[in-house]
């Protein structure tokens, strides 16, 4: 096989291919990176000269790409991520005149306990600057052409900067820094007459749940502990999101598991008791997940040391 001369390769052509699969569309990827609309064409076929194959066919969708050309955007999208920080590296970063927006993955769990004391901290010391957050569940969606989990996807393709979550095990190439781990808690209706008591083991089976995850087919950590315990919960809903949990809870005789700090803000408001589940001994484990490349970006490693200190000594600041 004949070696390809890279010296005489528009490297250019790299972003266009990038702003296609981003946009679906030519006269959108040539907006997003200030190109008109023939010249986005023309940079296309010599793509597709230069890699003898079509890398994007036309549907009722917007432009496709080819399995060719799928195979090959993780490492055009890669080397983009690369020009990116090296420009980067060399940018000064100052808050306090900084617009800078900040994306970051999380869930609505991890939206309640971090963003109130993390906005109030960004709010004052770079007061232009955004906090943009990504709803961020920790499982794929249903597409078979999905790789790996979520957010390991999204940081790779710059789609968020961090993410804030429970993390599973992690690539190499990125961090995954615990910030601090708290209690599970049943939380029932002060209306259910099972509020009244402790709740042990034997309670917690005796009543429905209403279960919370971002994919119904996977088991739970409470489920994996009683399945463990040879014993098996009755879920008799599924829902994605604590507050709608919050809410069924409170209307309901049913119970359901969360971590406390969520429980407590939504306590009064929704008339709730909380229970404690030390017998299934399982904290929640938060952590701050990155790429290890980008924290030589001032602005990432700003945004680094502002979550780590919304969370000193292990606590909620």
């Amino acid at each position: 096989m004949s070696k390809l001369n890279i010296n005489s390769v528009d490297l250019n052509l790299l972003k266009v291919m990038n702003a296609i699969a981003d946009t679906r569309q030519i006269t959108a990827a040539g907006a997003a990176i200030g190109l008109s609309q023939p010249a986005v064409s023309h940079a296309l076929g010599r793509l597709r000269k230069l890699l003898n194959d079509d890398l994007f066919i036309r549907t009722g969708h917007g432009l496709q790409m080819t399995s060719f050309c799928a195979e090959l955007m993780p490492s055009v999208r890669s080397i983009m991520s690369g020009c990116e920080t090296v420009f980067l590296q060399s940018t000064p970063f100052d808050p306090r005149t900084s617009s800078h927006t900040f994306r970051i993955g999380m869930n609505d769990y991890f939206s309640l306990v971090l963003m109130p004391p993390l906005v109030s901290r960004v709010s004052n010391l770079a007061p232009n600057c955004v906090l943009e957050v990504t709803h961020m569940p920790r499982t794929l969606g249903t597409s078979a052409a999905a790789k790996g989990p979520l957010v390991q996807t999204f940081l790779d393709d710059g789609e968020i900067d961090i993410a804030v979550m429970t993390a599973d095990k992690v690539p190499a190439r990125f961090a995954a820094e615990l910030l601090y781990s708290e209690e599970r808690v049943g939380i029932i209706s002060n209306n259910n007459p099972a509020s009244r008591k402790q709740v042990g083991l034997e309670d917690l089976l005796a009543l429905q749940h209403v279960k919370i995850t971002s994919d119904p087919r996977r088991k739970g950590w409470i489920d994996e502990r009683l399945e463990a315990l040879k014993r098996k919960r009755h879920v008799v809903a599924t829902v994605s999101h604590f507050s709608s949990a919050v809410a069924i809870v409170s209307q309901t005789n049913l119970m359901a598991v969360m971590p406390k700090s969520v429980a407590l803000h939504f306590k009064e408001a929704f008339s709730l008791s909380l229970h404690s589940l030390s017998f299934l001994n399982l904290p929640q484990a938060t952590s701050m997940i990155y790429l290890k490349d980008r924290v030589h970006e001032a602005s990432i490693a700003w945004l680094l040391d502002q979550v780590r200190r919304c969370f000193r000594n292990g606590n909620i600041n």
